[in-house]
């Protein structure tokens, strides 16, 4: 599936435009366009198509998508590690890493077009209503450093949550500002810990962090580290959008 950089207004005259690959839109209704009309006017079907959304039976812990609903690999030695154990109570990730999302994300978060963020709207939202309606979590969008930040010209885990329309807090700060992404999975285990937050920021809060690539895990376990340790949480949860 090929993928061109869209422009900006995403439109050819009166025509909307797929935010990834610039085709015209249908506009034909269903149920579920009645109800997302918004966002699903912003992608095609065959770009849709290129999304692949986690289902069937998954790791409890981390939501891998795996056999059975036992431990995963990755879980099992965080729950083996006195220092970790317990951190995080749980993630659930909306789609699955495979080429074309690499594509689309590496546009998302590193060519700055943050429009993207609605093409995974209707069902990012879908999702989250499924795993954590009810949940009464404060919403933490993982943070960028501020160097990072002014780079990108946004936090694509802040664009994310944005769309929950629900409060958000930022008790969170982002001590070093090297790409995550160059970094090799051992070298994500080993790195120290890249947050820190105030003394009892969110003290018997619940927390669901929200990112937008669960990888090795590494990341949310550091925040939630962070936030039980020193903001002194209740419980520390995520919610991305992906899981590799």
């Amino acid at each position: 599936m090929k993928i061109r950089i869209a422009n900006t207004e995403r439109k050819e005259g009166c025509k909307l435009l797929c935010l990834i690959c610039e085709a015209p839109l249908s506009h034909s209704l269903s149920w579920e366009t009645f109800f997302f009309t918004h966002d699903e006017e912003k992608i095609c079907g065959e770009c849709k198509e290129g999304f692949i959304k986690i289902k069937g039976t998954v790791c409890r812990k981390c939501g891998r998508l795996q056999d059975g609903e036992k431990l995963c690999t990755d879980c099992l030695k965080w729950e083996a590690n006195p220092k970790t154990r317990g951190l995080l109570e749980q993630n659930r990730s909306v789609y699955l890493y495979n080429p074309f999302m690499k594509e689309v994300l590496a546009r998302f978060k590193f060519r700055g077009d943050a429009e993207i963020v609605h093409a995974f709207a209707p069902s990012f939202v879908r999702t989250f209503q499924a795993c954590c309606r009810h949940t009464d979590a404060a919403i933490v969008p993982m943070p960028l450093s501020e160097e990072r930040k002014k780079e990108r010209g946004f936090n694509q885990a802040e664009r994310l949550a944005s769309l929950l329309k629900r409060p958000v807090i930022h008790p969170l700060i982002r001590t070093e500002n090297e790409k995550q992404s160059k970094k090799s999975r051992a070298e994500r285990l080993k790195q120290k810990n890249v947050f820190k937050t105030d003394k009892g920021s969110v003290k018997g809060m619940k927390i669901l962090l929200i990112d937008d690539l669960y990888t090795t895990g590494a990341t949310v376990h550091q925040a939630a580290q962070c936030l039980k340790a020193d903001g002194e949480a209740d419980s520390v949860s995520s919610f991305t959008l992906i899981r590799s």
